[in-house]
């Protein structure tokens, strides 16, 4: 937990920033002089599936002390520090290629968290609302729960892509952009330290001349300072566009409602005079035929040249552009966007994905299709005044206001079943290679894949989405069959209860049930979502690691004396899967964690596999009365995870 001293600095930080014309100074102090940020840093960062994952030198967050955190530290202070070369490696794109990704070191990645703490502090407080990517309390969500609340009645959509961004950003915009709001020339030296650092692929260094490293801690943030130019262009622009409180009423629309109401005034006031209904019909029928010619009509001017809107939102370098106006108003919207991102942030639009298209077309945005919903066209009544005896008298009016549809491409579903196996050609299979699972770990698979979908896309309607459920459904059946070594309608019959599939097992001598997914359990989220800006920034709970790696003491042997350091695993069920385990490792199975506080001597042990359980005692029985003989552990090299689960075999 932060201390009185380090929150009051963080808030000073974010304070300073809100104030006109001034930039934050002394944030390299800062970072050497408060340990216990560095503290709260790593408790940020050490659950990553990253963690154990090596860098260039071979190092992961294994081993993490507060000696460690100190030498870090100093290296700084003295000037010392150098950020080492990102391990390149590749991952695969949606369209087949394949993407860059930057694996730092482990120091480094801690020390890029610290920045990234400090970065967040001056810039959460004024980043535009427009921004939802890698922030805190927005998300994917948020962005297209904007564009289905907010964009309504628009006709163009001005569709944007950056070509490469993370790889072309201009080290010397990153610069000068955090000059503007930073005081502080150390702080900025380490961060041109860190855009410079390089990478190795194969074993060969490369030198970066532009570019924020994909997999950098702090390349997100990097990416939305410079970005943040672009909203606040957008921002002025939409100022400056924007025109007009309301559209301009439709006179032909309002000449048919005058001759609609003269004739219900002349039905009131023959009942009044107490004639026979039949003696109005032809009057009903003149205002059923002038219903008819108002009713394709909108009671507002759609194409109001006094009536201007324009839409912004990002997330991350995806956005769009949402305007109410003419093409060519359009048009010139995109040009000039596209001449800020050029001469202001030197980044190029790759023409072939962007333009400006009219909203009958639809757009794509993170994942989604977004088009008019025609059948969504709202009528509500009106009153339009008042008879003799005081009773009101309503008319109906269309609303023209295009609302957005947000739907679920097809070709994504059938993409995400077939990549995940569900699909042989466009039949469902069983998945081979979950067999050696026990059931419960398949059922818990398909359910965590199917939800993980399906909780993305809970905005858009459940269309398409039957196509996962049965796809999922099936391939999961099968599997189960083909491990058990029964027909698939044995499967079903057995895991059916009611209107839901459940798998029954026992835990602790107590029967229960898993049940299987199904897009009635998908999540939902409100429709409308707090848009206020966060003023309070960090808070530093309590973490347990903190609160471990501070009571300095070894979880294994209970020495309370001399240095201690934190050891990770990758996986817990790499040491679930085992049937022979070491004291050690059940003790982290106990606890559920992938982490265990040790003393330097069980350390070194451990990684040397002569983690003996006569560290506790030698005589201790376990709870049959057998001595404990699960003595060894595995071996593994300090900073380098190979295995944390013991061989079998002779």
């Amino acid at each position: 937990m932060l201390s009185d001293r380090t929150s009051s600095a963080l808030t000073g930080i974010a304070k300073a920033t809100l104030k006109s014309g001034v930039r934050v100074k002394h944030l390299f102090r800062v970072m050497t002089h408060y340990p216990e940020l560095w503290m709260q840093a790593y408790a940020n960062i050490y659950a990553n599936d990253g963690a154990t994952t090596p860098g260039v030198d071979g190092t992961t967050m294994d081993g993490m002390s507060r000696d460690r955190i100190e030498n870090l530290i100093k290296l700084l202070r003295d000037g010392k520090y150098a950020p080492k070369p990102t391990r390149r490696t590749y991952i695969p794109k949606k369209n087949g290629k394949m993407r860059p990704l930057g694996i730092p070191s482990a120091n480094d990645k801690l020390v890029q968290e610290v920045a990234r703490i400090l970065l967040g502090q001056i810039y959460e407080p004024v980043f535009s609302q427009h921004s939802h990517g890698f922030r805190p309390k927005r998300s994917c969500h948020t962005a297209l729960q904007d564009v289905s609340v907010r964009w309504k009645g628009i006709k163009w959509v001005v569709d944007m892509d950056i070509k490469g961004f993370f790889d072309n950003i201009d080290h010397q915009v990153v610069i000068k952009c955090l000059e503007s709001k930073i005081d502080d020339p150390k702080f900025i030296d380490l961060i041109r330290q860190m855009l410079s650092a390089g990478y190795l692929e194969n074993w060969k260094f490369h030198d970066t001349y532009s570019g924020t490293p994909q997999g950098g801690i702090v390349s997100p943030i990097l990416a939305n300072v410079v970005l943040h130019e672009l909203d606040q262009f957008m921002v002025e622009k939409q100022r400056m566009f924007n025109k007009g409180e309301r559209r301009a009423e439709n006179r032909d629309y309002n000449l048919l409602t005058g001759k609609i109401t003269v004739l219900r005034r002349a039905i009131d006031r023959e009942r009044e005079r107490g004639c026979f209904e039949f003696l109005t019909d032809d009057i009903h029928k003149q205002i059923k035929q002038l219903e008819e010619q108002r009713k394709p009509l909108s009671y507002q001017v759609m194409d109001d040249p006094n009536f201007r809107r324009l839409h912004y939102v990002r997330y991350a370098d995806d956005f769009a552009i949402g305007l109410i106006c003419s093409m060519e108003e359009a048009e010139v919207i995109y040009k000039e966007v596209e001449s800020f991102l050029r001469e202001r942030l030197n980044l190029q639009v790759a023409e072939e994905k962007s333009g400006v298209r009219h909203i009958k077309r639809g757009f794509d945005f993170l994942g989604h299709h977004i088009s008019l919903n025609v059948h969504n066209q709202r009528r509500r009544k009106v009153r339009c005044g008042r008879t003799k005896k005081g009773r009101n008298t309503y008319q109906t009016k269309a609303s023209h206001r295009a609302q957005l549809f947000l739907q679920i491409p097809k070709e994504k579903v059938w993409e995400f079943c077939k990549k995940k196996g569900y699909l042989k050609g466009n039949r469902p299979t069983s998945r081979p290679e979950l067999l050696h699972l026990s059931d419960f770990e398949i059922v818990s698979t398909f359910n965590a894949e199917m939800r993980g979908f399906a909780n993305y896309y809970c905005l858009a309607p459940m269309r398409n989405l039957g196509i996962l459920e049965w796809a999922g459904l099936h391939s999961l059946f099968r599997t189960l069959a083909h491990k058990h070594r029964i027909r698939t309608p044995e499967v079903r019959r057995r895991m059916k209860l009611a209107d839901d599939h459940v798998l029954r097992y026992e835990h602790r001598g107590e029967k229960k049930v898993l049940k299987v997914f199904k897009l009635k359990y998908r999540k939902t989220i409100p429709q409308h979502w707090d848009r206020e800006m966060d003023t309070v920034l960090f808070t530093a709970n309590k973490t347990e690691i903190l609160e471990r790696m501070n009571a300095d003491k070894c979880e294994y042997c209970g020495k309370t004396d001399g240095k201690f350091e934190v050891h990770h695993v990758r996986k817990l069920k790499d040491i679930k899967d085992k049937k022979k385990k070491a004291s050690w490792e059940i003790q982290m199975i106990a606890r559920n964690r992938k982490t265990m506080v040790l003393c330097t001597e069980c350390h070194d042990l451990l990684h040397a596999g002569k983690l003996q359980g006569w560290r506790r005692n030698v005589n201790q029985k376990t709870e049959n009365g057998e001595p404990d003989a699960m003595k060894v552990a595995s071996p593994v090299r300090r900073g380098v995870h190979v295995s944390t689960t013991r061989k079998e075999g002779p």
